[in-house]
C-alpha cells in the first residue's frame, strides 16, 4: 500500500512538473505567434534565425543597425484546396525576454574592424572604420546559447560591404518599399575635351561672358549660385543604386536624380527647412519611377511638406564644393496617401561659377 502511494506520488509530481514546463517554458510565445508556428521557427534547429542589417554596404564612419529575426511561416488553411504557391513569410524580431528560446552572448566584429554598441540583447549599432579594410567587407557575429532541450548552440554571421563613393545617399521610405537603398555618384567630369572648337560658338560665348564653366554645366555632379537671389543649386544625375545581390555587390546605373536648393554660399550650414512659403529651398529626388522631395509650399499654406535641419558645406576651394544634409521627404504611396522618409547624404560637386 506504501509502495502504491509512494508511486501515485512520483506520478502526480511528474504531471504538475510537466505541466509547469508546458506553461513557463513552452507555451511562452510571442505576441501575434501561434505556438506551432513559434515551435517551428525555433525548433527547426535555428534554421529560422538570422542577422538582419538596415544597410549592408556601409562608408567610412557609417553606421547600421543590426538584430536578430526569426522567420515566421504563414498558417496553412487545411481546407483551402487551392492554397497560393507564394507563401508571405514575416520577418519578426527575436523576442526578448522569457518567451525567447536562447540567451544572447558575445556580439563581436569578426573581421575588418570598426564598432559596435549594444542597444540591447538582441540589438547593436555598428558603425564602420574610418579606413578600407582588408577585402572591403567586415563580418559581425553573435552567439545564442539555448534555453531549452533539444535546441543547438548558435552562431550567427552578417557580412557587410565597405564602399567608397564621392557622393553617397541613403533614402529611407519604409511606406513605399524603400528601405536605405544607397544612391551613389561619381564625378564624370564633363563632356570630355569640351572646348570653344567643339560646342556650338554662340553657347559657348554666353556661357563664358556669364562666367560658367561649361564642364561643370554638363558634369553628372553640377553647383551654381544665383547671385540675385542669394540661392545656390545642387543636381545629381544619373545616381547609380547600389545594393547586395546573392551575397555580392551589385549596381543598377542611371537609376535616379536628386536636386538641392538652399539659400547662401560658401563653407557653412544653411536651412532646409524655412518659415516663408516660396524660399526657393528644398529637395527632390526622383528614381525608380518614383519621387520623393520636401519644400515649403510656394502657394498654399495648407499642405506645409517642409524639410528638415540643414545643409553643410565642409569644403569650398573654388572649384569643387562638398558637403553633406539629412532631411525628412515626403511621397505618395501609390493610393493618394502622403507618406514620410528620410534622406541624408554626403557629397561632391563641381562648381559651375
Amino acid at each position: 500500500m506504501y509502495s502504491e502511494f509512494k508511486t501515485m506520488k512520483k506520478l502526480i509530481l511528474i504531471l504538475l512538473l510537466s505541466s509547469f514546463i508546458n506553461e513557463h517554458i513552452y507555451a511562452q510565445t510571442p505576441e501575434g505567434w501561434t505556438k506551432e508556428q513559434w515551435d517551428e521557427a525555433v525548433a527547426g534547429k535555428a534554421s529560422k534565425l538570422y542577422l538582419y542589417s538596415d544597410k549592408d554596404l556601409l562608408e567610412a564612419s557609417e553606421a547600421c543597425m543590426i538584430k536578430i529575426q526569426l522567420i515566421k511561416i504563414p498558417n496553412t488553411d487545411p481546407n483551402n484546396e487551392t492554397p497560393s504557391l507564394q507563401k508571405e513569410y514575416q520577418y519578426l524580431d527575436l523576442p526578448v525576454g522569457e518567451a525567447n528560446s536562447y540567451t544572447t552572448t558575445n556580439w563581436r566584429i569578426v573581421e575588418g574592424g570598426g564598432n559596435i554598441v549594444g542597444i540591447d540583447n538582441n540589438t547593436i549599432s555598428y558603425t564602420a572604420p574610418k579606413n578600407r579594410p582588408t577585402g572591403s567587407k567586415m563580418i559581425i557575429s553573435v552567439d545564442l546559447a539555448p534555453n531549452r532541450p533539444n535546441l543547438p548552440k548558435v552562431q550567427l554571421l552578417k557580412t557587410l560591404f565597405f564602399v567608397e563613393n564621392e557622393s553617397s545617399f541613403t533614402l529611407n521610405i519604409p511606406a513605399i518599399g524603400i528601405i536605405n537603398a544607397k544612391f551613389t555618384n561619381t564625378s564624370n567630369g564633363g563632356v570630355a575635351g569640351l572646348s570653344k572648337g567643339n560646342v556650338p560658338q554662340m553657347a559657348y560665348d554666353i556661357a563664358k561672358s556669364k562666367g560658367y564653366h561649361l564642364n561643370a554645366l554638363t558634369n553628372n555632379a553640377m553647383y551654381v549660385y544665383n547671385a540675385s537671389e542669394n540661392s545656390s543649386a545642387i543636381t545629381f544625375s544619373g545616381l547609380t543604386l547600389e545594393g547586395i545581390d546573392g551575397g555580392s555587390k551589385a549596381a543598377i546605373p542611371n537609376a535616379g536624380i536628386l536636386g538641392i536648393s538652399y539659400k547662401g554660399k560658401g563653407v557653412g550650414s544653411f536651412p532646409l527647412a524655412v518659415e516663408q512659403k516660396g524660399e526657393n529651398v528644398g529637395v527632390v529626388m526622383s528614381f525608380m519611377q518614383k519621387g520623393c522631395g520636401c519644400s515649403r509650399d510656394a502657394y498654399s499654406d495648407d499642405e506645409i511638406y517642409n524639410c528638415t535641419g540643414k545643409i553643410t558645406i565642409t569644403k569650398d576651394d573654388g572649384k569643387t564644393i562638398e558637403g553633406k544634409f539629412n532631411t525628412v521627404v515626403f511621397s505618395d504611396d501609390g493610393n493618394g496617401h502622403v507618406v514620410r522618409g528620410q534622406l541624408q547624404g554626403k557629397f561632391k560637386a563641381m562648381k559651375a561659377n
